[in-house]
């Protein structure tokens, strides 16, 4: 698809609404426009004919991307890793079975942002067995179903609930809510009247036994320098793309990346998702290898 490279681009969030503009200027196309583009694509290579299928659903991909804002990664992120995903339908995507391109392409982009998502949560953040990305996509949509509330720990009904309906372990559904809603002022007041109630009123001491507690703290210092060896098997530029785009509160977007390496943003990506695959395998061949904690023996 040579003409890619003419696609309008999203640098920032301040360029989101002329962003929006910008492909609203393409037309969408009509069931029979789509079918013919799509056969020239496939039978004859026509780039001209993917061109016209590819900006006639930006932007579909456009607001898919804009539903996984909420996970504070950059949109024009989000939007270039949407259209990564269109391209891959378009390429796929096989007229004479009947169905519209937009069908084949909704799943394409939700797959390929929900894997940026979880990529740039997973080594710091997150795990990513199938579980765990079950929980990390559906599980405020099933706590706002069931008015649990945001600020605490579920009850154990609504936490059976969830576990039941995404066919996971209710400890699994715990610790992913703990990690989703971050830390949690104890002293925010419970409801709107009762001002003088807080939520650390209603709370049993959770505190670990000292023997959990130094259990903890030798698996976090062996996963924190598991972590550390395996970054230092990746190159230099490896190591701070990595860096830049994953460890850390403020990460950059691929077009910074791009000028600061002089590389294309693709080029970046594929270094970043390479350099976090060897970081992720490293850092779990050492953990299973690594001795068990000692403390409590």
């Amino acid at each position: 698809m040579s003409n890619v490279a003419t696609l309008p681009f999203l640098t920032s969030e301040e360029g989101l609404s002329r962003y929006l503009v910008e492909i609203r200027k393409f037309p969408l196309l009509s069931a029979e426009e789509e079918f013919t583009c799509a056969k020239r694509w496939r039978e004859l290579g026509d780039r001209d004919a993917a061109y016209r299928l590819v900006t006639s659903h930006l932007r579909l991909a456009a607001k898919v991307a804009m539903k996984y804002r909420r996970y504070g990664l950059p949109i024009a992120d989000l939007v270039s890793e949407a259209n990564l995903g269109l391209m891959q339908a378009v390429k796929r995507f096989e007229p004479d079975r009947g169905f519209r391109l937009a069908t084949l392409a909704l799943w394409w982009i939700k797959a390929s942002v929900q894997d940026y998502v979880v990529r740039s949560w997973s080594l710091v953040k997150m795990g990513t067995t199938a579980a765990q990305k079950k929980l990390f996509f559906n599980l405020r949509r099933l706590k706002n179903r069931i008015s649990a509330f945001e600020e605490a720990d579920m009850a154990p009904d609504q936490v059976n609930y969830v576990s039941e309906q995404l066919k996971v372990t209710s400890r699994e559904v715990i610790e992913m809510d703990r990690r989703l809603r971050g830390d949690l002022s104890l002293n925010v007041p419970i409801g709107q009247e009762d001002t003088l109630a807080e939520w650390q009123d209603r709370l049993i001491d959770p505190s670990p036994s000292p023997e959990r507690l130094l259990m903890d703290e030798d698996n976090n210092r062996r996963r924190l320098g598991a972590l550390s060896e395996a970054l230092q098997t990746l190159s230099a530029r490896e190591r701070a793309i990595l860096q830049a785009r994953v460890l850390t509160d403020e990460p950059k977007t691929l077009d910074e990346l791009a000028r600061q390496y002089r590389l294309s943003r693709e080029r970046i990506r594929q270094i970043e998702q390479r350099a976090l695959q060897r970081v992720t395998y490293a850092v779990r061949v050492r953990l299973t290898n690594a001795p068990a904690p000692t403390c409590c023996q």
